[in-house]
């Protein structure tokens, strides 16, 4: 096999460059800060979001552009994919995500992954009555929902110590529990981030 300079590799695409260099135990050019680069525009018509380097050159260290954004990019992957599988229903790069896992919505699949989030129901609980009086609120969206910590223990995601809470009744609910006991610590104060 010719052997072939740093400059010579320049030229080469990247795979090329790559795989020459490496078998002649070139290694690889560090590149740039990507802040530290002018990039060019994306290709999308009425968008002017910077396109999104996909590697750098093995040897010269240059950026390897897509001819669009990271966003461009992100939904037209996703329009592909709906035009695929038939799935109208998606449209960007977590609804894609969510449907090969088999959800209807990427709420359901990031849901799915949360420590108490993902025993929500879609219903408010309180239809039976648990707070002293039956939930009448008609439930539109699952948005309306919440997980409520029935000992307001926000580190207790034990399934038995969790219960679905429509907005008005897990407001309700709060206040009358710091009525009659005080407020809780609170997830800042015991260090919980979810």
């Amino acid at each position: 096999m010719a052997y072939y300079t740093i400059k010579e590799l320049n030229q080469f695409s990247h795979p090329v460059a790559r795989e020459i260099a490496m078998t002649q135990g070139i290694k690889r050019k560090p590149h740039p800060r990507y802040s530290e680069l002018d990039h060019p525009d994306c290709e999308t018509k009425g968008c002017s979001n910077p396109k999104q380097v996909s590697n750098w050159h093995w040897t010269s260290g240059r950026p390897i552009y897509r001819p669009v954004c990271q966003e461009c990019h992100d939904i037209n992957t996703a329009k592909r994919y709906a035009k695929k599988t038939g799935a109208s229903w998606v449209q960007n790069v977590n609804d894609v995500c969510a449907h090969k896992e088999g959800f209807n919505s990427a709420t359901e699949w990031l849901n799915s992954k949360h420590p108490y989030r993902q025993y929500r129901k879609d219903y408010c609980e309180n239809i039976d009555g648990r707070l002293g009086y039956n939930c009448t609120t008609t439930i539109a969206w699952d948005g309306m929902l919440d997980v409520d910590h029935k000992d307001e223990d926000p580190s207790n995601n034990d399934p038995e110590n969790l219960q679905t809470l429509c907005k008005c009744c897990h407001a309700y609910k709060g206040n009358v529990f710091v009525k009659e006991n005080g407020r809780t610590p609170g997830r800042k104060t015991l260090g919980i981030r979810y």
